[in-house]
């Protein structure tokens, strides 16, 4: 018992000196509402400013997989459609067809049918290979 006593005796004299020489475990409560402030505003999107997406240059379709029982994904310029069926800003991926292409609709120039490998040029509005780029 007098072991204990005297450990324990040890440990508490010695607390004092352990706070001085260890770093904080957690935050400070300033330090958590700056880090909470900082997170809202993050999650908030009404209080960001609206991003602008520049328009590219070319619209050039990578591929595509059909996936039986769920939808079809599409790479656009390097973009997918597995969260969100408009890879870019401006372009909305409407359907796989069978015939190998993909329907698309671009603001500003309406529906688009490109095949794999397939790149619209915005400027001079025509389709060319992707081997044929400038």
């Amino acid at each position: 018992m007098k072991l204990i006593c005297s450990m324990l005796l040890f440990i508490f004299s010695h607390s004092a000196f352990a706070e001085q020489t260890l770093m904080r475990l957690f935050y400070t409560p300033a330090e958590r509402a700056q880090i909470d402030a900082k997170r809202s505003e993050l999650n908030n999107p009404q209080q960001q400013a609206p991003s602008i997406v520049p328009q590219t240059a070319n619209i050039e379709l990578k591929g595509y997989v059909k996936r039986p029982g769920q939808p079809d994904v599409v790479w656009v310029n390097d973009k997918n459609t597995l969260k969100s069926n408009k890879p870019l800003s401006d372009v909305k991926v409407i359907q796989v067809q069978q015939q190998g292409k993909v329907k698309l609709r671009v603001t500003g120039k309406g529906t688009v049918r490109l095949k794999p490998g397939e790149v619209l040029s915005r400027s001079q509005n025509e389709t060319i290979e992707v081997y044929e780029k400038k």
